[in-house]
């Protein structure tokens, strides 16, 4: 199985894609690590599209520094239930005319976020639906995911990278 075939194992990141709305953002400058955590939206490469102002740290670590680590997962209680996303991928500003492609696809999953975007009926509204229309697209391309899933053994994982073929392995 590679990038573009089918599979469980590309269903199994896609589905925890589909299923978690925040990412935890590692970036780096000057050795000085940091963490965001930021909405974001995905499409079917596995790309991750999320909104941050030019201003923040995180982004002008990107800036600087494009090569970021991610995590995507829930907060369990206990070691069987651990189940996430552990991504390294180059994080570049999304221009032009993908930038309409990327909205499309963060409104799709944030149906709230889309409803105050068409239609804003606050003060706070009209800030957030201004910001969203002008404010900085990244898009996160991933050169490696795993996948830890305890639920299916303890230490399970599957890796992919673009163009190779998923690998499952125990631990």
């Amino acid at each position: 199985m590679n990038a573009r075939g089918p599979g469980p194992d590309r269903a199994a990141i896609a589905a925890m894609l589909a299923a978690h709305h925040t990412l935890t953002l590692a970036t780096c400058r000057d050795g000085l690590p940091w963490a965001a955590t930021v909405f974001f939206a995905s499409d079917a490469a596995f790309n991750l599209y999320f909104v941050s102002d030019r201003r923040t740290r995180h982004a002008q670590d990107m800036a600087a520094c494009p090569e970021v680590a991610l995590a995507i997962d829930a907060d369990p209680d206990g070691w069987h239930a651990v189940r996430g996303l552990q991504v390294a991928g180059t994080a570049a500003l999304v221009a032009g005319t993908d930038r309409a492609r990327v909205l499309a696809l963060y409104l799709e999953k944030f149906s709230g976020v889309k409803a105050l975007f068409e239609q804003p009926r606050s003060a706070d509204e009209k800030i957030i639906a201004s910001r969203l229309q002008h404010t900085d697209f990244w898009c996160v391309r991933p050169d490696y995911i795993r996948l830890v899933d305890n639920s299916r053994g303890f230490g399970f994982r599957i890796e992919w990278r673009p163009g190779d073929a998923a690998a499952a392995s125990p631990g």
